[in-house]
């Protein structure tokens, strides 16, 4: 089954004169026969704060890692304290025993300082080594654990790689663990690179860390999606979010007026959502050209306007061997019985994803003051007010795990999407 694209906005009819409306777009993942190989690094920090029970138990989740890979796939490790160093390179695991493989696990050891740039630039190395094409049937990540901050890089240093990552097909899972961690680091590692970040509070959560993105990425239907956005004369596109699997912001990518939103790579049976604002136009801003019958002739006046529906966006969703398209529309009206017609779904999935963005960076006061607007607007009693709040005062009263807890939007299948 190929993926599909659903989209919805808050307001199905606006007036003449425009207005700004909440949309979101539901990607259904579809499936695929079989499994793609995978080409997963292990970057794994050996620094001296890793010692004893973490150290132990990041040589436990690699040799999980081992019982999951098959034949085709191939596994790396990388290691990194003061500097980095190959444990394994590349290998295909047809061609490696567990036995072989262990006995270079076992020898990983703490001791020394972090110089995790230098780790995920070698295992990004190593897996650009093994050469990339747009339609390589191969799924490619990066597993980071770490567990302090980098001795030498600033942030921009780590954007940057893992923007480069990124682009030849290179998705990063990032995990810290404990509370010694650079937050934001990790944090920006995972979603530039359209992956995730995760808190992992003990040291034996390693191990289903590592087997969880194994997992994943044998789940695979496609990688490299993105959403193109082909937005009409006078539409603006702000405020977009990735609601699911992660809440995450998201930079656009503009070339004249398509917008790119990059999305992780699509999973079978995992949906993801994007939602954003949607300023439309007023119909009397709109070019001749690009304006419908009934606008035109008004504007001879022949007449008055008869409701119209518009598109303020084509949908394209590209993933590797894979496509689906949509579009995001609104109906132009003075009749105020359609006017008043609410999708209250649409614009909640959104104020949700803006707090628990918000919330995952710590920005407690941002979230209050979103949960305070969702209060006003649709009442403390609504569920996902009600969740809002609550995910608001845990984060406020926790600490990374709550943060990291608060990004994970559970919503029922048959709210948001409703017209």
């Amino acid at each position: 089954m190929t993926p599909q694209l659903s989209s919805a906005v808050n307001r199905p009819a606006i007036p003449w004169s425009g207005a700004t409306v909440t949309a979101e777009v539901d990607v259904e993942p579809g499936t695929r026969d079989g499994a793609m190989a995978r080409h997963v690094a292990l970057c794994v920090d050996t620094s001296g704060s890793m010692g004893g029970e973490k150290i132990a138990q990041a040589r436990e989740g690699a040799a999980w890692v081992f019982g999951l890979l098959e034949d085709e796939d191939f596994l790396t490790i990388v290691a990194f304290d003061s500097e980095a160093s190959f444990v394994m390179r590349p290998r295909q695991w047809a061609e490696i025993s567990r036995e072989e493989a262990m006995s270079k696990v076992d020898r990983l050891s703490a001791g020394g300082g972090t110089d995790m740039y230098d780790g995920l630039e070698t295992a990004g190395s190593a897996l650009r080594s093994m050469g990339y094409r747009s339609d390589e049937e191969a799924v490619r990540r990066i597993l980071l654990l770490s567990d302090g901050k980098d001795n030498d890089h600033e942030l921009d240093a780590f954007t940057d790689l893992a923007e480069e990552l990124d682009g030849m097909g290179i998705r990063i899972q990032s995990a810290g663990i404990g509370e010694d961690y650079d937050e934001e680091t990790i944090r920006t590692i995972g979603t530039t690179a359209r992956g995730e970040w995760t808190h992992l509070e003990q040291p034996g959560d390693i191990e289903e860390f590592f087997g969880d993105a194994v997992e994943a990425a044998s789940e695979v239907v496609a990688p490299d999606a993105q959403l193109e956005l082909d937005v009409a004369p006078g539409v603006e596109i702000t405020d977009v979010y990735r609601a699911r699997p992660q809440a995450q912001d998201v930079d656009l990518d503009w070339t004249d007026n398509v917008a790119i939103v990059k999305l992780p790579d699509l999973i079978e049976r995992e949906h993801q959502r994007v939602v954003m604002k949607v300023h439309a136009p007023g119909m009397d801003g709109i070019p001749e050209d690009d304006a419908p019958d009934s606008l035109l002739a008004e504007r001879r006046d022949d007449g008055p306007a008869e409701d119209e529906h518009h598109k303020l966006a084509d949908l394209t969703l590209t993933a590797r061997g894979a496509q689906a398209t949509g579009i995001i529309s609104v109906e132009y009206t003075d009749d105020n019985a359609k006017l008043a017609q609410n999708n209250e779904g649409v614009d909640l999935d959104h104020r949700q994803t803006v707090v628990n963005t918000a919330l995952g960076k710590g920005n407690v006061a941002t979230a209050e003051t979103q949960v305070e607007k969702m209060t006003r607007i649709h009442g403390e009693d609504t569920r996902v007010v009600e969740e809002a709040a609550r995910q608001t005062e845990l984060v406020k009263e926790g600490g990374r795990a709550e943060r990291n807890r608060a990004t994970k939007i559970v919503a029922d299948d048959d709210e948001g999407l409703q017209s």
